[in-house]
């Protein structure tokens, strides 16, 4: 039997109620927006296939989805059975806990339960009459009233009507703290930070682009890069790390690395693919405020990263909730036969956030809570890495040649940027909290730029991701504009439990540019 027609045999086993059970379950994993047209299984396996979820070379996912639904008894049209699944499921799983939790609930509660459950939940009439109780799930979670990290409401409400299948949302909750205390004990959250002085000792100069400092002067840009309020005299704050330090359970950057290592303390890279590069661009926004030059940092970086070995994907100017919908659908994907992840957003921001394209803020904690042990398992004890350049904070320097890249809230909010208490981890930050970093026009971004060159050149000389942000942290730090006025500092944080040196590639790098200018 081919592959389409094990779907079709597939597709008549299923009803209407299990289709709609499908699509609740793919709602991390598929465009909400291609999920209100499915009718069928043939539509929604089809979607599935159009983002390369399932193929016929893999199509475990739709395994799984059979297997949670219960359906028990089509799995042998695709050559497995329930026993098989559930032994594979830690390793290939891809429906977070949280879905299959909501799920769970809907499967279990009936009658009276259900009724009183509606009545004592905060939506409108119009939202719970005449609805599955997947389909008030739905309303809720578009409302924000739950969330992968907050079941409160749901809690509260079943103590009351149903405490019986409390136990459901209990294990759901248990199962996160478990895994986060087993982490914490592998990482010292109490560890001495470095003295921020010592990443700004005389560094090697970089050039990042043929252009002198007479050009950066007139292209540069401000960009109020990291948390909190911004210091009237931040040359004097060079110590401090602020707000963004003030709950950070990380390990500080250390730049004498011991020489030698053995292989063990190295995370494995060595899969056929090397992981997925996600790169989401936000250069045009509603009010305006266009972030010019921002299309170069996103060229170097799909060229470094996909000569690095990654699967490169670029979105361009999305929207808060397609940012949401974006990290979700790279969240749920198979990266069981990959190195690593790389999430790389360029937009404006404001503290402890960046901006979708319609002004409205994603905090960057949220951004990569999307991709702990939890909520995808398939990148458990692998590197997670986020370069993050995005305006935080309020303009500071009032000069004509340069323009603020941050939009200015009504009112300074406050977010805490920190590390996930999961380990694995790395956030790069282009700047410091309380400072700014810069962004050329034409040539792009002060630290991404940086970042990029220091890939290229120390990733063959065997230098491990940390010592590469070490310089990283120098270059730019030496970087001037606006006749020698405005300075930057990058910080990285991490909970990497090992180094992270990515393998050499067989070919040099060229940039994409190049080889398209060649004869």
């Amino acid at each position: 039997m081919d592959f389409n027609s094990m779907l079709l045999s597939i597709d008549d086993g299923l009803g209407r109620e299990d289709i709609e059970a499908l699509k609740f379950l793919c709602r991390d994993v598929l465009r909400k927006n291609k999920l209100l047209s499915v009718r069928s299984g043939q539509e929604l396996f089809q979607q599935l296939m159009t983002e390369d979820l399932i193929n016929e070379d893999n199509f475990f996912l739709l395994k799984e989805l059979l297997y949670i639904i219960n359906h028990h008894s089509l799995l042998r049209n695709l050559g497995t059975n329930k026993e098989k699944v559930q032994k594979a499921l830690p390793r290939h799983g891809r429906i977070s806990p949280y879905r299959q939790m909501l799920y769970q609930l809907s499967e279990n509660i009936a009658g009276d339960d259900e009724k009183r459950v509606y009545f004592l939940l905060p939506l409108q009439k119009k939202h719970k009459e005449n609805k599955t109780f997947l389909e008030v799930l739905c309303q809720l979670e578009r409302e924000n009233s739950i969330t992968e990290d907050d079941v409160e409401l749901l809690e509260d409400i079943f103590k009351k009507v149903a405490p019986d299948l409390l136990k459901i949302i209990e294990k759901y909750k248990e199962r996160g703290d478990k895994l986060h205390q087993t982490e914490n004990h592998l990482i010292d959250p109490s560890a001495p930070p470095e003295d921020e002085h010592e990443l700004i000792n005389p560094p090697l100069s970089i050039q990042v682009s043929s252009k002198d400092s007479e050009l950066w002067d007139k292209g540069t840009e401000s960009l109020i890069e990291h948390t909190g309020k911004i210091h009237e005299e931040a040359e004097k704050e060079d110590d401090k790390s602020g707000n963004i330090n003030h709950q950070l359970s990380d390990l500080r950057l250390n730049s004498e690395m011991t020489p030698q290592a053995n292989k063990e303390e190295f995370y494995d890279m060595n899969h056929k693919h090397r992981g997925y590069c996600l790169i989401i661009d936000n250069s045009v926004f509603m009010k305006g405020n266009r972030r010019e030059g921002s299309d170069k940092d996103a060229g170097a970086l799909s060229d470094v990263f996909s000569w690095l070995g990654l699967e490169v994907d670029i979105f361009e100017n999305l929207m808060s909730e397609q940012i949401r919908d974006c990290l979700k659908r790279f969240k749920s994907r198979d990266h069981s036969e990959r190195d690593c992840f790389v999430c790389c957003i360029l937009t404006h921001g404001e503290s402890g956030t960046v901006m979708g394209s319609d002004d409205k803020e994603v905090s960057i904690r949220e951004i990569m809570s999307y991709f702990t042990a939890i909520s995808c398992t398939s990148l458990v004890l692998k590197p997670k890495l986020f370069f993050i350049q995005a305006c935080q904070g309020k303009f500071t320097h009032p000069s004509s040649k340069v323009e603020a890249d941050a939009i200015v809230p009504e009112e300074n909010k406050k977010y805490v940027v920190n590390v996930p208490k999961d380990a694995d981890f790395l956030l790069g930050m282009s700047t410091v909290d309380g400072y700014a970093a810069y962004r050329h026009t034409r040539e792009g971004s002060w630290y991404i730029q940086a970042l990029c060159k220091n890939l290229v050149e120390l990733v063959p000389r065997g230098e491990d991701i940390l010592a590469i942000l070490t310089k990283v942290n120098k270059d730019v730090s030496l970087k001037e504009g606006q006749q020698g006025i405005l300075k930057q500092m990058p910080q990285p944080s991490y909970t990497l439990l090992k180094k992270l040196r990515f393998p050499v590639p067989d070919v040099p790098f060229r940039p994409k540019t190049c080889q398209e200018n060649s004869p």
